[in-house]
């Protein structure tokens, strides 16, 4: 029998994870696909806690997902001095006063979007982290495909000339059935902004990693399905409400618009929907420049629709398809050969990958606290737009 050998690990960075739910899963599965994806990064992850809002689903969760120990108090987990990473994933609402104990802690910080309820709020988390000079990211999936990053590349060297204008849309109809309970992501105390913070959020950050940061903004926000059967309990996607439930009114948006001006002279407009019929998922974007324009489709992250004017990749005119492949940004790690879709839970790997790298380094990930602040105050200034009716700076204090 031969032994194969382990690869060179420098550290174990132990990982505790704060709720159970949605996304808990996507970051488990990342952080057990972390040392396979990238053997050579220096460092590979130990789950040790998982921390829920009760020992059952704690304990439940934890062995679902492969934690060694669970705890119903997350206080415990970021006070535990072996723990080197808190990650959360619990309801909006919450993660302001964990990344900030955790912060305090001197813990790295991984947090899912939006990162907080408010602009002032993610702030002074972008502040406390920089201040402990600990590494954060913010969950902004999206950021590390390989198409997004091609795009990004194609802006900042010039090929698609100056840009005029960037579209963005998210489009879901997860939230489109009436009936579906008013659960807590329909709570402005809880959840925050509806549509636009939830996959909005997304939208704005893309736009601003490839075509540059928001000036001012005009938002139109609404709210399609107005009231909604009462939830029993903490429910969330696919749960249920009973026939004779009281209705409630919901507090935030199903649809919004916003259009922006860019710190690049760009125009943008975003799209977030979630009661979007017949788009189960459907995240896209589209760049137009006076030497080209690329549009890529979350759906079909294979690829991406190029046209360049010079005709410089294609002796005939139009727009061609770049199939992606190992030779663009982040795709190596997971097939040798081209045309293979990337789906979330490998761009949660990505984002992993960049948070053991900066900490190894001791630098900032991306997207770090700092986008997570950008895009907040970005959010916030389109619900100030479509309440005054207004063009509205995204920073209050006149800069961009």
């Amino acid at each position: 029998m031969t032994i194969t050998s382990t690869a060179p690990w420098g550290r174990t960075l132990r990982v505790a994870l704060i709720g159970g739910g949605l996304m808990a899963k996507s970051h488990s599965v990342a952080y057990d696909a972390l040392p396979i994806l990238f053997p050579d990064l220096g460092a590979k992850p130990e789950l040790a806690i998982l921390a829920d809002a009760s020992e059952e689903l704690a304990r439940t969760n934890a062995e679902r997902l492969g934690f060694a120990a669970w705890t119903s108090d997350w206080r415990e987990a970021v006070a535990d001095p072996e723990i080197d990473i808190i990650d959360i994933v619990t309801p909006n609402w919450l993660h302001y006063e964990i990344a900030m104990a955790a912060i305090a802690a001197g813990k790295h910080v991984y947090c899912e979007k939006p990162l907080a309820i408010t602009a002032t709020e993610a702030k002074q988390m972008w502040e406390a982290a920089r201040a402990a000079k600990v590494a954060t990211i913010v969950g902004f999936s999206y950021l590390g495909n390989p198409g997004i990053q091609l795009a990004r590349e194609l802006v900042q060297d010039g090929t698609l000339g100056e840009i005029w204008s960037i579209k963005a849309h998210f489009i879901v109809d997860a939230n489109a059935d009436p009936r579906l309970p008013r659960t807590w992501h329909y709570e402005r105390s809880k959840a925050g902004l509806g549509a636009l913070g939830d996959i909005g959020s997304h939208a704005v950050s893309i736009v601003e990693a490839v075509a540059g940061e928001f000036v001012e903004v005009f938002g139109e926000l609404s709210t399609a399905v107005k009231q909604r059967p009462e939830a029993v309990g903490a429910l969330s996607y696919g749960s249920t409400a009973s026939a004779d439930a009281p209705l409630l009114p919901v507090e935030n948006d199903d649809i919004a618009f916003v259009l922006g001006r860019l710190t690049s002279g760009a125009t943008a407009s975003i799209e977030a929907n979630r009661v979007g019929n017949g788009h189960p998922f459907d995240l896209g974007f589209e760049i137009l420049g006076s030497g080209g324009s690329l549009r890529f489709s979350q759906q079909e992250s294979y690829k991406v629709e190029l046209f360049l004017r010079d005709g410089s990749i294609h002796r005939f005119p139009g727009t061609t398809t770049v199939t992606l492949g190992p030779s663009h940004p982040n795709y190596a790690a997971f097939w040798p050969f081209p045309g293979v879709t990337i789906g979330l839970h490998e761009l949660k790997a990505v984002e992993i990958r960049n948070l053991f790298d900066a900490i190894l380094h001791g630098t900032q990930a991306y997207p770090s606290f700092e986008q997570g602040w950008r895009v907040a105050e970005v959010l916030e200034a389109s619900a100030r737009s479509s309440e005054n009716g207004r063009w509205t700076r995204v920073l209050e204090d006149g800069s961009a």
